[in-house]
């Protein structure tokens, strides 16, 4: 019996790491992937499309910081979509939009 036990705990702990962060099914990485480069950050926040240079997406970041990916995947691109995504900082990079910080996305997930 006692065995049985731990059996079924082992099962519900297993099912229940199944999705999300250890499960990893939800993550999308980008087609165009980050190259590595710039500091790594975690952000959350919302999508924005804004009228500026025939229109692009961004995202409002929840620390009040608006985010310029420069490879958001068409599935994420939904004003008004809340997301979370792992980037990367590109201090390097300039853009003619000028309206946040440009980074290059490395996974995204709708929250």
């Amino acid at each position: 019996m006692r065995s049985l036990v731990i059996c079924v705990l082992i099962l519900a702990a297993a099912c229940k790491s199944g999705g999300g962060e250890a499960g990893g099914a939800d993550w999308v990485v980008p087609t165009t992937p980050a190259d590595g480069k710039g500091e790594q950050m975690h952000i959350t926040g919302v999508v924005k499309f804004h009228e500026i240079e025939g229109g692009f997406y961004a995202i409002q970041g929840a620390d009040g910081v608006t985010y310029d990916p420069t490879n958001l995947p068409e599935e994420f691109r939904h004003d008004g979509l809340a997301v979370e995504a792992d980037a990367r900082k590109r201090s390097d990079a300039m853009s003619i939009r000028q309206v946040g910080t440009i980074v290059d996305i490395e996974r995204i997930r709708k929250r």
